[in-house]
């Protein structure tokens, strides 16, 4: 690349180069910048350093381990500040059973990153410091500061130049270009001239030097042997035109579903959390650790359905979430053609360009399109992922699986929930999981119905009145009780779903005159296992509220004269309106396309229809990835929604 022989830039050359804020360190000057960063800052510096034949960002000891030459490195720097494994929280399980959050304030600064990288970084920040801020990412994000490098070597299987993120020009504290004898430094903030100023020697950078920069970010795209044909910018409409290509089938009956291509991805930010109690049994830690949408489990919910469940889906859903899905949310995508996962990935499927250049070859196009609904989040200022003390004030067993929990925060404040919303149930030690709320907002206690069917429900069981828990929340999008004033009530729910949606019906009972006719039809497997009984009962005394009720069979040795049949068989038994009522639909995954095509051929509106969703809302605030059904985040923009929302969402039902 001779640089100094080039023209004068054209007016397509996005280049950066600032020259006031350009300067300039000796080959070995730079090298003792370098060192004292790393003898006298007090701080952690992390660079690029060899291993083996690959590159990986680890801690320095010296100048002479940064390698300013690598192509990629195995993990993209994002480890730095969403750790593979980080602690949130210690737990003590001594007595009073109570939870620190842990934070990670160690002042660090981060050498080599490459411009896509920088840009993955960015990302990162829109994701984690955008609404409810993540403080633990927050406090390494901002106690980090990053010197970037120019691009020297081009991994063979990258293709950044082709989505513009060879270069970059935001982002970074320094940016560093080795030109040889010299590294020109192009200062980004007031943070790193000061820490220029303070540990190098530099000057500014001359006239022949600012143009030996310009012209290599010139020449850098030409080094790339990969290409995409499309621009980021064409890439959503091309996967919404191609959400049924034959790719799909033919590269997902070779994937491995190992999950590596997330992996080593700099843009995949979810994760999950565990417990990991201590030896002695009276401590522990809160993790969270990086998961993947390509491992099978990664929807998996407690009572055992896994809403992802083929290969074809998860396969896909990886590339419609960098492609299509962020950039319907934030405006980018969530790709920047570093070329790690095609380097890792065994059957060679993995590489986006590839992908998107077979889909803009394709000729046959039916467009699907995955809106978000227009939801307004409440933000979290503080304690994101950390619960609230709670303690459990009345215990009542509702059937063999069921159990209710009348809790009461520590604090002594209100809950604040909506009818709809969930909560996090935390025991420490064990877990974590999403429980609805079955009662009706107001008052500074509130109803949980908890099935045993998991780790944290089985071990809930066990408490007694008295006992501790942990709260997170309300959380998620509930049902609006105003927005269905005036109209007739149509409740139809299954097993549990009676529990979510008792809060509307007693808050609906609270409220009658707000309302009109209200019918409530509810199911289950058998006599044995209704819940809410005594609330049914009274539901039925109220005025213009009909009740009935039906089991899918009556084993021997119980007693029901009621209706048996599955909850559908009692749609005909009630006579509405349906331009004038409202349908409420919560239940198991298999019933609600039943019930909504009952409705639909009653002449229901797809607008008057309500359903409430079952999703691994793992975080409760849009970050872990477990909820997402295509572009939509369960736990944000549902776990209510209208039917006319979700109707087009291939993964919603």
């Amino acid at each position: 690349m001779n640089c100094l022989e080039k023209d004068a830039l054209g007016p397509s050359q996005a280049i950066l180069v600032v020259g006031m804020r350009m300067k300039a360190l000796s080959k070995l000057e730079w090298l003792k910048f370098v060192d004292r960063l790393v003898n006298d800052s007090g701080m952690e510096i992390i660079g690029v350093k060899a291993k083996g034949e690959s590159f990986v960002f680890d801690r320095l000891k010296s100048a002479d381990e940064l390698r300013l030459d690598h192509d990629v490195t195995i993990l993209p720097p994002k480890k730095v500040f969403l750790p593979v494994t980080e602690d949130l929280m210690t737990y003590d399980l001594k007595g009073q059973v109570r939870g620190e959050r842990t934070i990670d304030d160690r002042k660090r600064v981060l050498i080599g990153v490459h411009p896509y990288d920088v840009i993955a970084i960015e990302q990162m920040d829109e994701i984690y410091l955008g609404s409810n801020i993540d403080e633990h990412y927050a406090s390494r994000r901002l106690n980090t500061l990053i010197i970037a490098s120019d691009i020297i070597n081009v991994s063979e299987r990258s293709f950044a130049a082709s989505l513009g993120t060879h270069v970059t020009d935001s982002g970074y504290d320094l940016l560093v270009t080795d030109i040889g004898d010299t590294v020109v430094v192009d200062v980004g903030t007031k943070e790193g001239r000061a820490l220029l100023k303070k540990y190098g020697s530099a000057r500014d950078a001359s006239k022949k030097e600012a143009d030996t920069v310009k012209c290599w970010r010139s020449d850098l795209p030409t080094w790339f042997a990969r290409r995409a044909k499309l621009p980021s910018s064409e890439w959503k409409r091309v996967l919404d035109e191609n959400h049924d290509h034959p790719i799909w089938d033919e590269n997902s009956k070779k994937c491995l579903t190992c999950g590596t291509c997330t992996t080593v991805c700099p843009t995949c930010y979810c994760y999950d959390v565990d417990d990991k109690t201590d030896l002695n049994l009276k401590e522990g830690k809160r993790q969270r650790t990086w998961d993947g949408c390509l491992l099978r489990e990664f929807t998996l919910v407690g009572s055992g359905e896994i809403f992802r469940e083929g290969v074809k889906e998860r396969y896909r859903h990886r590339f419609y979430r960098k492609g299509a899905y962020l950039p319907d949310r934030k405006g980018f995508v969530a790709c920047v053609g570093c070329g790690r996962c095609a380097y890792q990935c065994l059957p060679d499927i993995a590489d986006p360009s590839e992908v998107m250049n077979s889909l803009a070859s394709y000729n046959l196009h039916k467009t699907v399109e995955h809106p978000v609904p227009s939801v307004e989040h409440p933000e979290i200022m503080e304690d994101l992922l950390i619960p609230e003390p709670a303690t459990i004030v009345r215990k009542q067993k509702m059937t063999e699986l069921e159990t209710l929990y009348v809790v009461r925060l520590d604090s002594g404040k209100e809950l604040g929930h909506a009818p709809g919303q969930f909560v996090q149930v935390s025991l420490y030690g064990i877990g974590e999981a999403p429980i609805s709320i079955s009662s009706a907002p107001g008052g500074k206690e509130f109803e949980l119905l908890v099935r045993r069917i998991g780790d944290v429900t089985g071990a809930m069981e066990k408490l007694k009145e008295g006992d501790k828990i942990g709260v997170r929340g309300p959380y998620g999008r509930g049902f609006d009780p105003k927005e269905m004033q005036g109209k007739n009530m149509l409740f139809i729910s299954g097993g549990c779903g009676l529990a979510p949606m008792r809060s509307l019906i007693d808050y609906t009972m609270g409220h009658r005159k707000d309302f009109k006719d209200v019918w409530i039809l509810y199911g289950c497997k058998e006599p044995a296992a209704i819940l809410f009984s005594k609330d049914l009962k009274q539901w039925a005394d109220v005025d213009n509220v009909k009740v009935l009720t039906t089991v899918d069979k009556c084993p021997d040795g119980q007693c029901w004269d009621g209706n048996i049949g599955v909850i559908t068989t009692l749609i005909p038994k009630v006579a509405f309106d349906p331009m004038r009522t409202i349908a409420v639909i919560v239940g198991p995954p298999v019933m609600y396309k039943f019930v909504i095509r009952d409705l639909k051929s009653r002449g229901m509106p797809d607008e008057n229809i309500i359903v409430s969703l079952e999703r691994r809302m793992k975080c409760g605030v849009g970050k872990c990835g477990h909820c997402q059904m295509n572009g939509i985040y369960c736990c944000i923009e549902g776990p209510v929604f209208k039917y006319s929302e979700v109707k087009n969402i291939p993964e919603a039902f």
